[in-house]
């Protein structure tokens, strides 16, 4: 038995779920077409891929068959913030720092599974301006692009962008000598 568009249903499903996992399930409901059907499977992507990120740019080149997105959210800038910080602190400088090179092969590790798909990272660990630290997706039109694993990529991109703010942000305040924000916030409830 074949089911038409089973594959995209089933990514819509997965995706769905891991939405709601990372407690970003609003996205969904906010912005999904409410009927789970093939014929809006690219729809739904598309509309993921352009509100999973505060900031969203894309503009599409006719002549030359690309798509430019970029991304930015301030869960990418303060990572680069962080990633400084840490890097200042150990005398680090931005090309060596290990977290910035982590960053760019957690990227590439999810979205180097085309020779259609391209992406920079761009992050400033001192931003002059909002949204400075942002990521550029190039994707030729000129073959086949899977756009559900093009999703999922950024969803697992923003997830570890989100934990390792978390975990520069223990490591910091532990160099510092600094009490975590949840030791802090019990603190203030037993004292309370």
């Amino acid at each position: 038995m074949a089911i038409d568009g089973f594959r995209e249903l089933f990514n819509i499903v997965y995706i769905v779920k891991k939405l709601y996992d990372m407690g970003k399930y609003n996205l969904v409901s906010e912005n999904f077409v409410d009927s789970l059907d093939y014929d809006v499977y690219y729809e739904n992507i598309y509309v993921l891929i352009e509100n999973l990120f505060e900031h969203h740019h894309a503009r599409y080149y006719e002549h030359k068959s690309l798509e430019l997105h970029v991304l930015s959210d301030p869960i990418i800038v303060d990572f680069y913030k962080l990633a400084g910080e840490y890097g200042r602190i150990h005398n680090i400088t931005d090309d060596a720092n290990p977290f910035i090179k982590e960053a760019e092969q957690q990227v590439n590790t999810r979205l180097g599974f085309s020779y259609c798909l391209d992406w920079m990272l761009m992050g400033h660990t001192e931003p002059k301006r909002p949204y400075h630290s942002r990521l550029g997706l190039l994707i030729s039109q000129e073959d086949y692009v899977d756009l559900g694993c093009l999703a999922y990529g950024l969803l697992e991109i923003y997830e570890w962008f989100s934990d390792t703010c978390v975990e520069l942000r223990d490591i910091l305040y532990a160099l510092r000598g600094d009490t975590s924000d949840a030791e802090k916030s019990l603190e203030g409830a037993v004292a309370a």
